[in-house]
């Protein structure tokens, strides 16, 4: 299967990648993975044995740990199709239920929660030990973190917690995929206390491993901003978008902590600046990660509603292809925006929907994340009127609002036309008016026109005051 002189040598760094991913082992060593990540697989044989679907088993661990994700598809495309083997092969149940944990664990890293819920589901059904258990049920409970599913997620936890006390294995080795999910269920119940202790396991699990310190300092960012450390957590995902050390995360896991900044600026008040830490940045397909959504919040703080529903607008349209983790705080987004703009139908519908999805996956507070709270708390008060059932349900909420990080959102700056952005831009500085009119290449008289209806739209009747409005809502950044 190996194109590779050393085959031997493949198969004992594979037999200890493979071993180092369940409970009754230390984490794979970082230099092992590294050499089985650069190994090219062949064709697959006329029929699997278990060396080579062991091997098989090892190379895709690989790169899913090192975030090679792409190489990572391909070899799944080739050997896998529609949850089962493309080949026939002769294996042992546990060889086969492991190496389909490893392919759920390919698609989880890529973002595709649902089909790595497909092969943990047929991992789960070949599962015939507690070690291919555990694994298996670690896996899906990140696939089912990664779409939103929190209550099926706790139950797999739950189910790992069970196997582990049962088995007794020596050394009680912790599982990155169980960590991971347990980060995303922590999250979705702002359990700072949950965070903490998960970001110091990842921390000592794998030492000498970039991609578990990584994550580790992306769940102390995290939980900096639930219990509103502010400074702490800007500071902590500034030094992981911004340091040395910025693509030694995985593709997912990067994503996240992107959003972790954005919603620490927006808890700040910092809506431009939020803004900028997202532009350029591109959904992957599915949305598990969705900027879009990520945009909205700070959209809303700018009081540019309209640009809310046309930016989320083809998130809509993607239908059930949208990863539901983050579709439920689109909808909500959509939903305030809608109701500022008067459209208070589509508004309630959007909240509605976005409400009862949240409630159905685990009763998530994460959705409400830096939005507008006297907004939330009308739609949530038309929401129980309308739907007597969810009384319960909206109190709730209602009352866990405290707890959600946001920002006391001012009245937002009212909209500047583009030209007058860019005279607002050059307020700030030394430059005279007639020099300002020189630098953007207009007259004198336009530039007075255009400041008069800046000061108008702010309230204000002079320079200084026009710029300390300006800063104060967080224009210049």
């Amino acid at each position: 299967m190996i194109a590779s002189s050393s085959l031997m040598n493949v198969k004992s760094v594979a037999e200890r990648v493979v071993r180092g991913v369940l409970p009754i082992a230390a984490a794979p060593d970082i230099a092992d993975l590294r050499f089985l990540a650069d190994i090219e697989a062949g064709p697959a044989p006329r029929i699997w044995v278990d060396a080579g679907a062991q091997t098989l088993e090892g190379l895709l661990i690989a790169r899913s740990r090192l975030d090679r994700i792409d190489d990572g598809l391909r070899l799944v495309d080739r050997h896998f199709v529609d949850g089962r083997m493309r080949a026939p092969g002769r294996l042992e149940t546990a060889t086969r239920s492991r190496l389909y944990s490893a392919v759920a664990e390919v698609y989880a890293a890529a973002g595709w929660p649902r089909r790595s819920g497909e092969y943990a589901a047929s991992a789960l059904a070949y599962a015939d030990d507690n070690v291919s258990a555990f694994r298996a049920h670690a896996v899906r409970s990140l696939a089912a973190a990664v779409n939103g599913e929190y209550i099926l997620a706790s139950e797999g936890l739950r189910t790992c917690e069970e196997l582990a006390s049962a088995s007794e294995w020596e050394g009680g080795h912790p599982d990155y995929d169980l960590l991971l999910a347990r980060l995303l269920v922590a999250s979705a119940a702002l359990d700072a206390e949950t965070m903490d202790r998960t970001a110091e396991e990842l921390r000592d699990g794998a030492p000498n491993d970039p991609y578990w310190q990584y994550s580790a300092r992306t769940a102390r960012a995290m939980s900096a901003l639930i219990r509103r450390d502010y400074a702490e957590g800007t500071v902590l995902v500034a030094a992981l978008a911004g340091g040395t050390e910025s693509h030694s995360g995985h593709s997912m896991v990067r994503g996240f902590a992107q959003g972790v900044y954005a919603d620490l600026l927006l808890a700040r008040g910092e809506p431009r600046r939020a803004l900028a830490v997202l532009e350029g940045r591109v959904s992957p397909p599915g949305h598990a990660l969705c900027f879009d959504m990520q945009r909205a919040a700070a959209l809303i703080a700018l009081g540019r509603e309209r640009e809310v529903l046309e930016s989320t607008d083809p998130c809509i349209r993607m239908g059930t292809q949208h990863c539901v983790r983050t579709l439920t705080p689109l909808l909500l987004r959509r939903a305030v925006a809608h109701a500022r703009l008067g459209n208070e139908a589509a508004a309630d519908a959007a909240f509605s929907e976005g409400f009862h999805l949240s409630e159905t996956l685990g009763a998530s507070l994460t959705p409400y994340l830096t939005l507008p709270q006297p907004d939330l708390l009308v739609l949530l008060d038309r929401l129980a009127a309308r739907h007597p059932g969810s009384e319960a349900a909206v109190a709730r909420v209602t009352g866990m609002l405290a707890l959600v990080p946001t920002h006391d959102h001012r009245p937002p700056l009212p909209n500047l036309s583009p030209r007058e952005e860019r005279l607002a831009l050059a307020l700030r500085g030394p430059r005279s008016l007639p020099q300002i009119a020189e630098d953007l290449e207009v007259s004198l008289n336009t530039v007075k026109s255009q400041l008069r209806s800046i000061y108008a739209k702010l309230q204000v009747s002079g320079r200084e005051a026009a710029v300390a409005v300006l800063e104060a809502h967080g224009f210049y950044v």
